[in-house]
């Protein structure tokens, strides 16, 4: 099937609600949209964003808008996504320049945030073939992430991802522990349908 009718089948279905469409869309546009935003992206922003954030909050952005989005031509999905990625590029630099008018130059620390751990699949690994593996293992897991919504991402990077607590999440929530745990088994169950073959790390 040539790739532009694979497009717009994905397209069609996403915006009629197909999550799994969705995110097989996000993963056919996402090293063109890694590579575009790595171009866009100033090297000076890097302590404050960097080109993972801008990527995975674009698939978030582009997920909670999808349902309105309406294709006016080829191309026009992509060019909505590099849209999206510069006012995300352009809302950086507003932030950095708001961080240097008030003369706090500390870099962000993200290193508990669910970008760092989704690329801990990616890490170390005793083979080029394993690495490569690990590294598309991480490329769908954030593309499924993305494509999730908004509550069920929120349950997986909480608290598969960074580990907090069924009450913590739960008071942040508002909800309860019972329905917290209820909410991560569903929202694992359908990232293992999102995954396919990757769904090992949501296995247990």
């Amino acid at each position: 099937m040539p790739v532009g009718d694979l497009e717009s089948g994905l397209l069609r279905g996403a915006i009629g609600g197909d999550r799994a469409a969705l995110a097989e869309l996000f993963l056919l546009h996402y090293d063109d949209l890694r590579n575009y935003i790595a171009r866009r992206l100033p090297g000076g922003l890097e302590p404050l964003v960097s080109g993972a954030d801008i990527l995975h909050q674009t698939m978030v952005r582009a997920a909670r808008g999808i349902g309105r989005f309406q294709p006016a031509h080829d191309g026009a999905f992509r060019a909505w996504l590099t849209t999206i990625a510069d006012n995300l590029v352009k809302d950086a630099q507003k932030a950095k320049h708001r961080q240097r008018r008030a003369g706090d130059r500390a870099p962000v620390d993200r290193g508990g945030s669910g970008e760092a751990l989704i690329d801990g699949i990616a890490g170390d690994a005793t083979s080029p073939s394993v690495r490569t593996e690990r590294r598309d293992n991480a490329r769908r897991l954030r593309a499924a992430l993305s494509a999730l919504p908004a509550d069920h991402r929120q349950v997986i990077e909480r608290y598969y991802l960074q580990g907090e607590s069924l009450d913590r999440i739960a008071e942040a929530m508002g909800s309860t522990k019972g329905s917290v745990r209820a909410m991560a088994y569903r929202a694992r169950k359908r990232l293992r349908e999102l995954l396919g073959r990757s769904s090992q790390y949501f296995s247990g």
